[in-house]
């Protein structure tokens, strides 16, 4: 075969095999849908809880940043 007919083949082969991948997809869709057409024998039940959180910052926390900022401004100042 020539260079030319080669490269068809290379094409057809990848076509072929683009193809059978989405047979199987199909296939799958299939049993998938199947399943899904079946009545569940349980049922899971999820329940939301609404929780009351405190995001505010604790107090040692925001003493301990006020600190850190003292010194990072404090060093800005020296190194002017």
């Amino acid at each position: 075969m020539s260079e030319k007919q080669d490269q068809v083949m290379d094409i057809w082969k990848k076509y072929l095999k683009t193809l059978s991948r989405l047979n199987d997809a199909l296939d799958e869709i299939n049993q998938l849908n199947a399943r899904l057409a079946e009545k569940p024998t349980e049922v899971e039940k999820i329940v939301e809880v609404e929780a009351n959180i405190d995001l505010e910052m604790p107090e040692d926390i925001a003493q301990l940043e006020a600190q850190i900022e003292q010194k990072l401004t404090a060093n800005a100042e020296r190194e002017e």
